[in-house]
């Protein structure tokens, strides 16, 4: 029995330690399982990772490849497509033009290190190289894939498509090539197919090109390679033939092998002890889809921001306030929006250089962050546009609203570095009451009140209502209205006579230009002037007038003539070369033509002011500062600027009987001209009262509906030859 009990416990325990044995057995190969499960799970992980990241840089290097190519055919456009440019380069006389404006060269040019100016028939008619002149062919320099490109373009004549861009294999390496057909953007400049002029610039992929791109874009050790060299994977340069020119290649980062190996260890620890097994392969697990988690936050929050300033771009802003524009719908409450436009922005950028202008952008980007209130969205719009929505109470408004705080603040300059700028603002203000206005309107009557506060002088803030989208369509309208009237003749150049104040004699003539529209009848000056100063075709009005009055007062040499001038005309760089060319094909004498300008100017200008003075002046021109009294009127600038005579704004003249001290003002200003030595006109002369106090206050001449109204050329030689003296010429008592 004894025995028989102790086979019996010896069978058991026997099947006790098979059933351990089993169970560790089971229990290692589970283990096994998990960690080859794992493991595996884990070398996944790593391949897609690198794969993903391998992807990302082979997109950023052809999307980089791609914006060379845009950026190049928008440099080729700003450079041929202008009127300027086509009117100059098929002039005879274009070398000297077409050296300083389109800088061919410039050897420290960041835009091209080679260029071509090419003839009708392809031949060379200038070439640079880093700046100096260069005398191999584009055929020699360039493959033949650049020849098919230029007679494409060459084809597209001044129409759509001339110009184009592509990656072409040179003598040096491989180089982005953009090339286009000069020409006019108005149809009064008229090209000749057969006289077309294409500009080539070539800018080449050299190795510092290459490690910016590697810069912008976060790329190691990208590096161009031959096309014969090209690996499997690598971002390929073609030619416009479609050929492979090169290819750029990078050195992988590789972030999921290097995940990979920093968990593996902790992984085998934890398949190692038991006890804590589940523990670490959860925490391993969880590092890992962190780690993917925390690239696809950082990447989506990288396409939402603006990488100069670091906030939302317009895509995040837009995002963004889509969702609170939602919520206010919930919530029952408004999202007003803020759209901001630096005044001044272009000017720093122009004088101070890009850099100065990008430490501007930062500045105003870190001042607003800190002057939102909490829960407002910020954005960088792009350029020197900012955005700023926040949701508001349902029909209320803070004490001090965030406009004239921002207001405020541009008020103050701005310390970069060691240079100090001042920049102004203009807001446009719009609301979503209750949230039911969207994203993409309540940003279009941000937009639209914006640039009516721009029009309206700048340095303001205006709420948007819906007028302005009726003014918008009427100034569309009223612009399409004045490049027609430029088209059909439809302006001309009426005069009025300006006065001695003692003997009322007729001193000189003011050329006043008059539009009477097809469409609409007579238009004011005051409502088309500044539409063509915005639109661009001041320009051409400014030397229309001028070319009729030249030619118009040719007849009476004795008597001066007055012009107008624009302040968009002043800081057009070919006003000077305009004017020129007008007095010599008139033959009238420089000393007999007075150009007004506004007060305005100068005081927004001082520094170009100067040297378009001086220049006028080497002309032998006369200039009057015109509407003295209408606006900042400053001691400073009459002192600082050498006017040959002042010019009184009739809201001056029209004090004298509107308010009790309007004679002491009048008489302290023509004491102030006396005493500077300035001549003054007063215009606005209605009453014979108004003409005998101006003169003697001491104004030496005179002008206004009381001596005569405006008269056309028709009516000249009644107004001026019949009365005509020696020397002078007066009107009838």
């Amino acid at each position: 029995m004894r025995d028989l009990l102790t086979h019996f416990l010896n069978s058991i325990r026997l099947k006790r330690q098979h059933i351990v044995l089993l169970l560790l057995v089971s229990f290692a190969l589970v283990v096994m399982a998990v960690m080859a499960v794992v493991l595996t799970a884990l070398q996944t992980v790593a391949v897609t990772a690198n794969a993903l990241d391998e992807s990302r840089s082979r997109q950023a290097v052809s999307g980089a490849l791609s914006t060379l190519k845009s950026q190049m055919i928008s440099t080729m456009v700003d450079y041929t497509a202008w009127d300027a440019a086509a009117e100059a380069v098929y002039s005879p006389e274009s070398k000297d033009w077409v050296l300083e404006n389109f800088d061919l060269a410039n050897g420290a040019s960041e835009i091209f290190d080679a260029a071509y100016l090419l003839g009708p028939d392809g031949g060379v008619l200038m070439a640079f190289r880093r700046g100096e002149p260069f005398s191999m062919r584009p055929a020699e320099f360039l493959s033949p894939a650049f020849d098919g490109m230029a007679k494409a373009v060459r084809r597209a004549g001044v129409e759509k498509g001339a110009e184009a861009a592509g990656f072409v294999k040179t003598a040096e390496g491989v180089a982005i090539v953009g090339v286009s057909n000069i020409r006019g953007l108005s149809p009064d400049v008229v090209v000749p197919k057969d006289r077309l002029q294409q500009l080539v610039f070539i800018r080449h992929l050299d190795q510092g090109r290459i490690d910016s791109i590697a810069e912008n874009y976060l790329i190691t050790g990208l590096r161009l390679v031959d096309a014969a060299s090209v690996p499997p994977g690598a971002a390929l340069v073609r030619d416009p033939a479609g050929r492979v020119i090169a290819g750029l290649t990078w050195t992988a980062q590789a972030p999921g092998d290097i995940s990979y190996h920093r968990v593996r260890p902790y992984v085998l620890a934890a398949m190692t002890i038991v006890g804590v097994f589940v523990f670490l392969l959860v925490l391993a697990g969880s590092i890992v889809i962190g780690k993917l988690r925390g690239d696809e936050i950082a990447a989506r929050k990288m396409a939402l921001t603006d990488r100069l300033s670091g906030l939302g771009n317009r895509l995040g802003l837009f995002t963004r306030l889509q969702e609170m524009i939602g919520q206010a719908a919930g919530t029952r409450d408004d999202v007003m929006l803020f759209y901001l436009d630096m005044d001044g922005f272009k000017e720093v950028n122009d004088v101070y250089g890009h850099a100065t202008g990008d430490r501007l952008i930062k500045s105003v980007a870190g001042g607003l962050t800190h002057l939102i209130p909490e829960g407002a969205i910020l954005a960088r719009l792009g350029g020197d546009e900012f955005a700023i929505a926040l949701p508001v109470k349902h029909g209320t408004r803070p004490a001090r609203s965030l406009e004239v705080l921002i207001q405020d603040f541009f008020t103050e300059p701005f310390v970069l570095g060691e240079r100090v700028v001042t920049v102004g603002v203009s807001v446009g203000t719009a609301l979503s009451p209750l949230g039911s206005i969207d994203a993409e309107e309540l940003l279009r009557r941000a937009d639209i009140a914006m640039y009516k506060a721009k029009a309206d002088g700048r340095g303001r803030a205006i709420a948007y209502d819906a007028e302005m989208d009726a003014a918008l369509a009427e100034r569309k309208s009223m612009e399409a209205a004045l490049r027609a009237g430029l088209r059909n003749n439809e302006f001309f150049v009426v005069y009025q006579p300006v006065v001695d104040a003692k003997t009322q004699r007729i001193a000189g003539l003011e050329a006043l230009l008059r539009w009477n529209s097809r469409q609409m009848g007579a238009v004011s000056p005051e409502i088309f002037i500044p539409l063509a100063e915005s639109s661009g075709l001041i320009d051409k009005l400014g030397m229309f007038v001028m070319g009729e009055a030249l030619r118009v007062i040719r007849k009476w040499p004795q008597i001066g003539i007055s012009i107008n001038v624009s302040p968009a005309q002043f800081r057009n760089p070919f006003f000077i070369p305009g004017v020129t060319r007008l007095l010599s094909e008139s033959g009238v004498s420089p000393q007999s033509v007075t150009l007004e300008v506004t007060e305005g100017y100068f005081i927004h200008n001082p520094g170009h002011a100067c040297g378009m003075i001086d220049a006028l002046n080497g002309l032998g021109l006369r200039i009057a500062l015109d509407d003295f009294g209408a606006g900042f009127s400053s001691i400073g600038y009459l002192r600082q600027f050498a006017f040959d005579r002042l010019k009184l704004d009739r809201s001056m003249i029209g004090a004298l009987e509107e308010t009790p001290r309007g004679r002491e003002m009048l008489q302290a200003t023509l004491a102030l001209a006396a005493a500077l030595g300035i001549p003054v006109t007063a215009e606005g002369i209605e009453t014979e009262e108004q003409a005998i106090f101006l003169r003697l206050c001491g104004c030496d001449q005179l002008q206004g509906y009381f001596f005569s109204r405006p008269v056309g050329e028709a009516d000249l030689p009644a107004l001026l030859g019949e009365y005509a003296a020696p020397g002078t010429v007066s009107l009838p008592a």
